[in-house]
């Protein structure tokens, strides 16, 4: 299926007609009431701008046309608080021949400067009913009152894209108001990003652990003064990760060995091959001596060219028997299920501080949304992955931009889990054979994986 770019959509022939239809029906409507033919701003125009049906596209608002362009070919509900002149309503239906519309507008004039929007908005309803039959829905009624009708009717899929474009006091209890209809994540953008109150509720939603700043490589830089993007939902809230959540992520996976990366999510990463951008880093050199020393970087490297994955090496640390290590770090016997004990603070490690500041290095140049690493009980009982486990989350501590997800091998319970693809992981396996005798030892990497969601607020270090 082609998707047609934002360019494509605004030049197409279809768009331009309806965009001429629609203004037409506006004009004419206010100049048979005897009022100028202006509107209220929005993604197409500016702010009472007179005979705006015969302007161009405003150049200041582009930005939010491409945001809401792209937002809303990845969405399938979209509903919209401020549906003024249809435009935005207009460009998202054109941009996604498969999304449905929820439209909520007072239709009053709340200023006497303001075009009259009670002539115009309900022209405009009526004008996208006709054009655009089973896939809208209309409130002629103030923002709370119509998105709480919106959330309990229900009239399409629960909404997964919703912008809050009018009131610029009271957005978090428009929010509020239409949370039970909203998707497990749902894309928030938010209008007149330049008003104080629009940006206190951005970041009273974020501290509140209501929303979070937008994870998806692709949207990381749509926002800009004029508006913010957001990710709001029951799910967001909740902590909640999924496959799907992960799909247009910028993945950082951190890894202490070459073959780290396909036991414990060489299934997870063939699931976003070619829909997430993912880095895979590892921290150890091959150990000297080995049977493989000298083939496992090539043979990751061909791991990471299978799933489309860019390669970081690092050159400082080798892996080996740590005797020093094992002052720190107190691995339980076989016996016993406790967790490592930290003996002593990690970053006196000598080795601990160069680990820990090379995956912060990391973060600050790919920008991950989400960072996957080892887990508190190094798997399988592997104290380098241990140690690696405490830098990378004391890294991401620092980094406070991404999300954290710890391998579940050897953890109990588990927030994520991905159907294993036996074929997909034995021909990543293949890449490290003959030498690596990984395929009889590690009987748990064909299973489905499990990932549990890391609280970096408890990063030791």
């Amino acid at each position: 299926m082609n998707i047609p770019s934002y360019e494509e959509v605004i030049a197409s022939t279809d768009f331009r007609d309806d965009l001429a239809s629609l203004n037409a029906a506006i004009a004419d409507g206010l100049t048979q009431a005897g009022e100028p033919v202006a509107i209220n701003g929005n993604v197409c125009y500016e702010h009472m701008q007179r005979d705006f049906h015969l302007q161009d596209l405003s150049l200041g608002m582009e930005p939010k046309r491409r945001a809401l362009h792209q937002m809303a070919q990845g969405s399938s509900c979209f509903a919209e608080v401020g549906v003024a002149g249809g435009h935005a309503a207009l460009l998202a239906l054109h941009s996604n021949p498969s999304l449905t519309f929820i439209g909520i507008d007072l239709g009053q004039r709340l200023r006497a400067t303001w075009p009259p929007v009670e002539i115009y908005v309900p022209i405009v309803f009526k004008w996208f009913e006709d054009k655009f039959p089973g896939r809208v829905r209309f409130y002629l009624s103030d923002a709370r009152e119509g998105l709480r009708q919106a959330a309990n009717e229900r009239p399409f899929s629960s909404i997964d894209l919703l912008h809050l474009d009018a009131m610029k006091k009271g957005r978090i209890s428009e929010l509020e108001a239409v949370w039970p209809g909203l998707a497990g994540r749902c894309y928030l953008l938010q209008g007149d990003n330049k008003n104080g109150f629009v940006k206190a509720s951005s970041e009273q939603l974020i501290a509140e652990g209501r929303a979070r700043r937008v994870t998806s490589s692709s949207y990381k830089n749509v926002a800009n003064a004029n508006f913010d993007v957001l990710e709001t939902g029951p799910d967001v809230a909740a902590g909640k990760v999924s496959l799907a959540s992960l799909s247009d992520d910028r993945i950082l996976v951190c890894v202490c060995h070459q073959d780290d990366e396909t036991l414990f999510c060489g299934s997870t990463l063939g699931h976003l091959k070619d829909c997430a951008d993912v880095t895979i880093a590892s921290f150890f050199r091959p150990a000297p001596n080995r049977k493989d020393t000298d083939t496992r970087e090539a043979a990751m490297q061909r791991v990471c060219d299978l799933l489309g994955a860019k390669r970081i090496q690092f050159p400082f640390a080798v892996e080996r028997d740590h005797r020093l290590l094992r002052r720190f770090i107190q691995m339980p016997s076989a016996t016993d299920q406790n967790p490592p004990e930290i003996r002593r603070p990690l970053h006196r490690h000598p080795l601990f501080n160069l680990l820990e500041g090379s995956a912060f290095a990391l973060m600050q140049q790919y920008k991950p949304s989400t960072v996957i690493t080892h887990n508190h009980v190094g798997e399988y009982g592997h104290i380098e992955h241990v140690m690696l486990h405490h830098a990378v989350s004391h890294a991401a501590k620092r980094y406070q931009e991404a999300r954290v997800l710890n391998f579940g091998v050897g953890l109990p319970e588990a927030d994520l889990v991905v159907p294993a693809q036996p074929e997909q992981k034995n021909r990543l396996y293949d890449e490290y054979m003959p030498q690596w005798n990984g395929r009889r030892m590690y009987d748990f990497a064909l299973s489905d994986e499990t990932f549990v969601s890391h609280n970096i607020s408890d990063a030791e270090g």
